[in-house]
């Protein structure tokens, strides 16, 4: 009898729903974003319980496996309607207002979520591809040393132009 006990409880831990961490044991209507920056009035999009065991967190009809990844979305949905604000002529928007928003609304979602895995952040864009064009993708940005502005940097932008002395 005890053998039947055991099996069905590791049988019922093994295919029941994922354990929500404390942090997002909420009802299905809650949301789970909570970064509350809204320029223009424009908010993040909820992350809410899509009621699916295998993608527990929707934003906007889209299911996601993890947090971290929904939380991403709904930062980046927030600034695609920040900047569209912003380029439709809206005086009061600018989208490097709307940027920085997006840099705070992502930092948010990574200090209170489990890391974001796979493509969580497909949709940011520049921050992880802000030297692809010098073939070299980022190779120096760990130096310690400040280096001397070249003719490679400068053809990017000088986008390792501020590197800072350690």
């Amino acid at each position: 009898m005890k053998t039947t006990l055991i099996i069905a409880s590791i049988l019922a831990t093994a295919f029941g729903a994922p354990a929500l961490s404390p942090a997002t044991r909420r009802q299905a209507d809650d949301n789970l974003q909570s970064f509350t920056g809204a320029l223009g009035g424009i908010e993040a999009t909820p992350v809410t319980d899509s009621g699916n065991a295998a993608r527990p967190f929707q934003v906007k009809g889209d299911a996601f496996v993890n947090i971290g990844a929904a939380l991403a979305r709904s930062c980046d949905q927030q600034f695609n309607a920040c900047a569209n604000a912003a380029n439709g002529g809206d005086a009061t928007l600018s989208v490097s207002a709307c940027s920085t928003q997006q840099n705070q609304c992502t930092a948010s979602a990574q200090g209170s979520a489990v890391p974001a895995q796979g493509n969580a952040n497909a949709n940011s864009g520049s921050a992880g591809n802000a030297n692809a064009s010098n073939g070299d993708s980022n190779r120096n940005a760990a130096s310690c040393k400040k280096k001397q502005k070249t003719k490679d940097n400068a053809k990017i932008g000088n986008a390792n132009e501020k590197q800072e002395t350690m």
